[in-house]
């Protein structure tokens, strides 16, 4: 292929747009059992490291799957790239090729930037000379990558084939990793783990979280490794293995484990093990094979060490349940926008959807909204003294405007309040084929298996005024989307720190959020303030290209450091017993699928008060966070107008910011 052919090729395709500063990588659902479908191509499933690398005008950064930064790690790759005569942003995996010409993930480790032969096996190019090429099919975006690499020392092209079955038969013999099949028309969704890329491992091996050690009584290191993997954020005992170590190398992984030994066990569930046990701080992340899975969902011994991955953060590890086949995978997350009345599925266990189909219908009237039709029933129904489902129904409407900036594209999680604003309520996640005509939908992958509910959530994303009225007439007091948008799930707008006191005393607030401002002036970060709408605040900092599990970092990093402002006040302990009456300051809405009540959203509290974005000189001693309800609002902006419009101004992003602030920039190197 020409370069002529290349340029036409990409502008013909692609869409004009600056270099990304980051990309999660796309991931792989694992699957049981090789096939072949011709709607899919197969690659050699490389045992190195993921690494996304940026080439522009010679600088070069080369990123792991966590975002960590590796370009000084590998110095031939590196120097590969910056001899490249064109910018361009590629997706591959580096290895070390043993004297078999087979990946040594051990030598992989060991690699000091001269010895060993180390190679990128780039399989997918995301940008190329000004143009983003994710929307490109895959067999275009290859096509591209087989002629700028073909002929590359260092940069070599991930060769495709067509019989995925041979393909695994080879992978077996030569006692290699595995294969990926990939659909040959699938776009790069960055972040996305669905049934467009699959792997199919030649034998079991999964990467775990280690949580402690078990002594040895005949005279090695250690007996074993205990290691598990999250679920909903809680760290759950999986196995123990005491295979696969060199003996040379185990005095220094005891030196490892021993830096992070902790007096308590960090596994939720009892770990069944014989022996002196230790336990870690669950920071480590490594690599083991075993025969198979347990029906008590434990790892059948034996199970062998194959190394460590520091290219990828603890919190990030789950448990990976293989499909059957290839017409048992997931759908892929999508967005599907309804045309016509959507059908209702039956609903599963555990639905929530049989309670507002049984509520008791009032009054009844259908409404046009945009062209959509929609029914609001029961506005009638008191939700405060002195305030009915109608006055909150006409507050949306009335700020319309103003709240679809901060919710379009967003998946919702919808916060069901059937009797009033301050009884009981319940969660609805998954649509079900209940949304209205015109609202869109997000179908992704449930993380968590549950017996009895679908392994997929059609999440209502609510961008017209149709969908924010059926929400509200459905039962929501308060508007409550994810932290990222479905154009890119897996990276989030905002870090949020939430600002949550443990009793009524709400200068505490004030006292920790003017700590957080001294420290964000201190490091010159712009950082957005609004109430809670209930007892708390929340600060957000718009950011752009950063995985969740960095994010998350961030925001611990600067929760602990306010804490270190206000101590006598302020807590960072997750457990509620030992925060006392001192207020917690809150990183834990920075995961995936993670939400925060909107701007001007109505929150369900004692009155109707509205989460309302603050300016800084506001936050003193006589502010009261009950002054801002649906009577007012309208007036306040009016006044004061939208002042949080410029959130996303590439100004406030915080890469941007933190150009100067060094202590913050590190964390994400």
């Amino acid at each position: 292929m020409t370069r002529a052919s290349i340029d036409s090729l990409i502008q013909g395709g692609g869409k004009k747009s600056a270099l990304p500063s980051a990309v999660s990588p796309m991931l792989c659902t694992l699957v049981k059992e090789p096939f072949n479908d011709p709607d899919y191509l197969y690659e050699v499933k490389w045992d190195g490291y993921r690494i996304v690398s940026f080439v522009n005008k010679g600088t070069v950064q080369m990123n792991s799957r966590g975002g960590l930064n590796y370009t000084q790690k590998y110095p031939p790759v590196a120097n590969a790239l910056k001899a490249l005569k064109f910018n361009v942003v590629l997706d591959g995996e580096v290895i070390v090729l043993n004297d078999a010409g087979r990946p040594d993930f051990d030598a992989l480790q060991k690699f000091n930037g001269h010895d060993s032969p180390l190679y990128y096996y780039v399989f997918d190019i995301l940008w190329l000379d000004g143009y983003d090429l994710m929307e490109l099919p895959l067999s275009a975006r290859k096509q591209l990558l087989a002629a700028l690499f073909a002929k590359n020392e260092i940069i070599r092209y991930s060769e495709h084939f067509d019989d995925g079955m041979a393909l695994f038969a080879q992978m077996e013999a030569l006692q290699m990793e595995g294969i990926v099949a990939k659909r040959r028309t699938s776009i790069y969704r960055p972040g996305e783990r669905a049934n467009n890329w699959l792997k199919i491992p030649t034998e079991k091996r999964q990467e775990f979280v280690i949580g402690g050690w078990v002594e040895s009584d005949r005279g090695r290191p250690f007996a074993s490794l205990l290691f598990g993997a999250y679920n909903n954020k809680a760290l759950e005992w999986i196995g123990h293995g005491g295979g696969g170590f060199k003996e040379a190398e185990m005095p220094f992984i005891l030196k490892k484990l021993k830096a992070l030994e902790v007096p308590e066990n960090p596994f939720v569930n009892e770990v069944d093990t014989k022996g002196k046990i230790h336990w870690a701080k669950p920071k480590l992340v490594a690599n083991f094979k075993f025969a198979t899975w347990t029906k008590s969902g434990k790892i059948r011994k034996p199970a062998i060490f194959l190394g460590f991955r520091n290219d990828k953060p603890a919190s990030s590890v789950v448990r990976e349940s293989p499909v059957n086949n290839v017409a048992e995978k997931q759908k892929p997350s999508a967005l599907k926008t309804s045309r016509g009345k959507p059908s209702v599925m039956p609903s599963p266990i555990d639905s929530n959807w049989p309670s507002i189909e049984k509520q008791k219908i009032t009054s009844s009237e259908q409404f046009d909204i945009g062209g959509c039709t929609i029914e609001l029933n029961n506005v009638e129904k008191q939700l405060w003294k002195e305030v009915t489902k109608y006055d909150l129904i006409q507050y949306y409407h009335s700020m319309t405007n103003l709240i679809l900036p901060y919710i379009k594209n967003r998946p919702q999680s919808l916060h069901i309040k059937q009797v009033n604003a301050i009884a009981p309520g319940f969660y609805i996640k998954d649509m079900e084929g209940h949304q209205p005509e015109c609202a869109d939908i997000f179908t992704d992958e449930r993380k968590h298996k549950m017996k009895g509910k679908r392994d997929q959530i059609d999440y209502l994303v609510c961008n017209n005024e149709a969908s924010l009225l059926y929400m509200i007439n459905l039962g929501c007091i308060d508007v409550n989307p994810w932290t990222s948008r479905i154009q890119n799930p897996a990276e989030p707008d905002y870090i949020v720190i939430d600002l949550d006191p443990s009793d009524a005393d709400f200068k505490k607030v004030i006292e920790t959020a003017g700590a957080a401002k001294s420290f964000f002036d201190a490091h010159k970060l712009a950082a957005f303030i609004k109430t809670s709408g209930k007892t708390g605040m929340h600060i957000l900092l718009p950011c752009k290209g950063i995985a969740f599990t960095y994010a998350r970092t961030v925001a611990e990093y600067i929760c602990g450091e306010i804490h270190r402002l206000v101590p006598s006040v302020t807590t960072t302990e997750v457990s509620v017993d030992s925060r006392g009456k001192k207020l917690y300051i809150d990183p834990n809405q920075n995961d995936y699928a993670d939400t925060i009540a909107a701007p001007y959203s109505v929150r369900p509290h004692t009155i109707p008060c509205v989460s309302t974005p603050l300016e800084w000189k506001e936050v003193r001693a006589t502010l009261d966070p009950q002054q801002f309800t649906i009577n007012n609002m309208t007036e306040r902006v009016k006044k004061k107008g939208d002042l949080w419009q410029d959130i996303q101004n590439n100004k406030s992003l915080l890469q941007v910011q933190m150009k100067n602030a060094k202590i913050l920039k590190r964390l994400l190197e």
